[in-house]
């Protein structure tokens, strides 16, 4: 796949399959990721990677979040949680991705935060261009403190995205038209 195929095609996937990824696509998407540029070559991200009992513990963590939408004794809180628990679960790979936060200077911080996003999409084109997707997660699960401890991050770590792996599964959305006349200002 060209580059610029890849860029094009890519999108956030819904639905994956159980079909195993083999872990030297997974490697070899992490040796894209460390090549993303970064400011003084601080190099500030970290790339946990989930199977087995992490995996199995974020996944539980997942389900708690999604049940918690509802009131209590709420029938729809336990079909929650099973389903959040289970897309998850099921996932081929899970990945962890953390910034090191240095708030001591919040220019290099926000560098650095900036850094690690550019490594999740060098991540994330590397699996698609073997056929892998991913959904890349930032949401309320992605705050928790309980994360942290899952994948035992450094202090000074802080939780950018989870990103679940997986070969996609039937008819995928198709990608929103942007608006480039809303988002492209040429100057002159």
């Amino acid at each position: 796949m060209e580059l610029r195929e890849g860029l094009l095609t890519r999108r956030t996937i819904s639905t994956f399959s159980k079909q195993p990824v083999d872990r030297d696509i997974v490697k070899r998407a992490t040796e894209c990721a460390m090549l993303a540029p970064n400011h003084k070559n601080t190099e500030p991200w970290h790339f946990y990677i989930l199977e087995g009992e992490s995996k199995e513990k974020l996944a539980k963590r997942r389900g708690y979040f999604k049940a918690s939408k509802f009131e209590e004794g709420d029938e729809r809180a336990k079909t929650a949680q099973e389903k959040g628990y289970q897309s998850m679960v099921d996932l081929p790979w899970v990945v962890v991705v953390t910034a090191r936060r240095t708030p001591e200077d919040p220019v290099r911080d926000r560098e650095d935060y900036a850094a690690v996003s550019a490594a999740i999409q060098n991540f994330m084109l590397s699996v698609w261009s073997e056929g892998v997707g991913t959904k890349w997660s930032t949401g309320a699960l992605v705050q928790d403190e309980e994360v942290a401890r899952i994948i035992s991050a450094e202090e000074n770590e802080e939780v950018v995205g989870i990103l679940f792996v997986g070969y996609p599964e039937g008819t995928q959305p198709k990608p929103k038209k942007r608006h480039e006349a809303e988002s492209i200002t040429w100057l002159d």
